[in-house]
Parts: C-alpha cells; structure tokens; sequence
C-alpha cells in the first residue's frame, strides 16, 4: 500500500499492515502488480487469473500470474469469468482490499463489494468510456 513510503505519522502501523489481497489480474500486468503485492508487506491470499492461452496477442505478454502465484505459495483459482463458486470463496476468505488488474472480463458489484476496505481496479483508460480490448488505442482514436 505504501510501498518505499512510510504510512502518515499519525497512523498507527496495525492499521496499516498486513493487510489481506485477493487479487484479480492476467499477463503482463497482472504479473507486475502480483510482483509489487509480493514484494510489500501485505498478505495475498487469492489469486483470480485467467487460464492460459495460445491466442497470438496473449502470447506476446505471457508472463503466467498462475506461476508467480503458486511459486509463491498462494491459493490460484483460474477462471474465464466470475462464477458464484468464485464469489463465495472470496466472501470466506474474507480480505481487507481486492486489486483488480488487465483481468478480461467486468467483475461483478457482488464481487467488488466483498473486501472489507473495497477495490481497486488498475484500468488503462477512462472507464466506462473506453471499456474493452485495446482501451488506450480507442482513447486516441475518440481523442
């Protein structure tokens, strides 16, 4: 959460860590973001990614969040969209914060609503405007 910073003064540092991540994210930048959760002092305890594919352009950034997540010991559910199996598993894991990042598809409210203190969802573009495959090239081309 704060990373190389240091929480304000007057914030007491049980507020601050651990805090529990469930965390929804696919290639590269879903692998990024596990990486800098990895790294701080929070504790994931979910990761949501997508299955692995042979498509070309998912190929092209194929750094596997599965693998970083189960190098790392962490509990991986794979899934192509969000199921209710998924959302109950997340209401029971019971997290503080969810970090959403290049996951495919639109997570549910339900979802989002679930962690204690609610979710961020990392987007390259503004939302709901440029939603979908390719969002920042649809915001140059609407620009």
């Amino acid at each position: 959460m704060w990373g190389s910073l240091k929480p304000p003064p007057n914030l007491p540092e049980s507020w601050v860590f651990p805090v529990r991540v469930v965390m929804f994210g696919y290639q590269t930048w879903g692998h990024r973001t596990l990486q800098a959760l990895l790294k701080s002092r929070h504790e994931v305890c979910l990761v949501v990614t997508h299955p692995t594919s042979d498509h070309a352009y998912e190929s092209i950034w194929a750094d596997s969040v599965e693998d970083l997540a189960r190098g790392a010991g962490i509990e991986v559910l794979l899934a192509k969209r969000p199921t209710p199996e998924l959302v109950e598993r997340v209401r029971e894991l019971a997290p503080d914060v969810g970090v959403a990042n290049n996951w495919r598809t639109r997570l549910p409210r339900e979802l989002f609503s679930i962690p204690k203190y609610g979710t961020v969802n990392l987007h390259d573009s503004l939302l709901p405007k440029f939603t979908g495959f390719s969002p920042v090239i649809w915001s140059l081309i609407e620009r």
